[in-house]
Formats: C-alpha cells, structure tokens, sequence
C-alpha cells in the first residue's frame, strides 16, 4: 500500500514537473512583435545577422521573410519575419512557425528563444525606443 502511494506520488510529481517544462519551453518560442523606428530594409538586415546567422538560412525573401534551420541538425525549424507600418514606425513579428516535439515538449526551443531574443536585443540595441510585445505562441 505504502508502496503504491509513493509510486502515484512520484509519478504525479514527475508529470507535473514536466508540465511545467514543457510550458516553460513553449512560452520562450512566444512571437514577439516589435514596434521600432528602424526602417523595414534594415530590421530585415538584423533578422539575417540575429536569426539565420551563419548556420540558418533565408529560405524565403518575402513578406514573410523564412529563416530555417539545415536538414543536417535532423529537425527543421523556421522563424518568420513579417513587417508593416504603422503610423510611420515598422512593426515586427518575428515568430517560430516551424518546430519539432519529443515527448509532447518543444524539441531545441532554447535554440528558437536565442534567435529571437538576439533579434529583439538588437533591435532594441540600435533603436532604444523600440516597444516589445510578446503573445503566446499559436499551436
């Protein structure tokens, strides 16, 4: 009986750490939309220097722009750039909209929140009035 009670509990407690992780991971992959003064060409420019750098690259040069990762890594994944503007300032949201899961968790999601964090400290690093919002990431 003890025995059964400690298992539950271990395995209750197991789940619910993994829960937590997997929340932990997704909400780093959240799209952040970023409202700068920077022109468009040049937030375009920081998205290849901060996200495809010298491993990823753009797959697509539209609007979307599509960085994504080699086939070499085993699992694709791939980050968009959209921009528009607004009332004369250019919005950016820069999203995961490819990735992988193992176990029910994101597979490489520190990866993915590096790149979009790179992305949005330069930004910020270049127009210091830049406005950051994020949401949570669509499934």
């Amino acid at each position: 009986m003890l025995g059964t009670i400690i298992f539950i509990a271990i395995f209750g407690g197991g789940f619910v750490i993994f829960s937590v992780y997997t929340k932990f991971l997704t909400q780093g992959m959240a799209t952040r939309v970023v409202v700068t003064t920077l022109p468009t060409d040049r937030v375009r420019e920081v998205f290849v220097q901060k996200v495809a750098g010298s491993t990823w690259k753009i797959t697509d040069d539209g609007n979307p722009m599509i960085a994504q990762s080699p086939l070499i890594t085993g699992i694709r994944q791939q980050i968009a750039l959209e921009t528009d503007q607004d009332a004369g300032r250019c919005r950016a949201t820069v999203e995961v909209i490819r990735w992988s899961e193992k176990y029910g968790a994101p597979n490489k999601a520190y990866t993915l929140r590096m790149r979009l964090d790179a992305f949005v400290k330069e930004i910020q690093l270049l127009d210091p009035s830049a406005q950051v919002t994020t949401r949570p990431l669509d499934d």
